[in-house]
């Protein structure tokens, strides 16, 4: 193995990574846009994508539904979607969710959610999302504009100091919202 990319795999496994202690459910469900993610996440499978949002819905079986959207190539161009669903394999650990992609070339990957933010309106207004690698993260808000407005500074500096998320590959790198075409609620 390449020595750099040793070094780099050495450092973002340094700070050990913990999952949320409680989850409501509930509160975590429904639209959800990246407003912010590391930019191991636009070099590999989100690239050259735009206005990213992630809706999750309550399935019978208990599972979480899962319909990922983006538009590709520009905040206007063409809607691209990934269906799936998640699942909390451990009670006892409620923030370590597993994720199954329709066609991803993994059959599960972990879904860590990090941290919470605030619950307004019976939903939580942000999350940290990660793994327990640190390669991939995802800074989650309802509303881009009131994030930003509201909570960027905290969760960048939560991100960048607290979770240690400051390497290369691993660091907060904000998605722009500006321009997205909206996705409506039938997509």
């Amino acid at each position: 193995m390449n020595k750099l990319i040793l070094v780099v795999l050495l450092g973002l496994a340094s700070a050990q990574l913990q999952s949320v202690q409680t989850l409501n459910v509930t509160q975590y469900l429904g639209n959800w846009y990246e407003v912010a993610s590391s930019p191991w996440v636009h070099l590999t499978f989100e690239k050259d994508a735009f206005c990213n949002r992630a809706t999750y819905g309550l399935q019978q079986d208990g599972n979480l539904s899962v319909l990922n959207m983006e538009r590709y190539g520009s905040p206007s161009g063409e809607i691209k979607q990934i269906t799936g669903y998640a699942y909390i394999p451990n009670p006892e650990l409620p923030g370590q969710l597993k994720v199954h992609l329709e066609g991803a070339p993994f059959e599960y990957a972990d879904y860590w959610i990090v941290q919470l933010g605030p619950v307004k309106n019976e939903q939580y207004q942000w999350a940290i999302v990660s793994e327990p690698s640190k390669f991939f993260m995802w800074v989650l808000a309802r509303d881009p504009v009131e994030y930003n407005l509201l909570y960027a500074t905290q969760v960048q500096n939560t991100v960048t100091n607290t979770l240690q998320f400051d390497g290369r590959f691993n660091s907060y790198v904000v998605r722009p919202w500006t321009g997205c075409v909206p996705y409506n609620n039938t997509q």
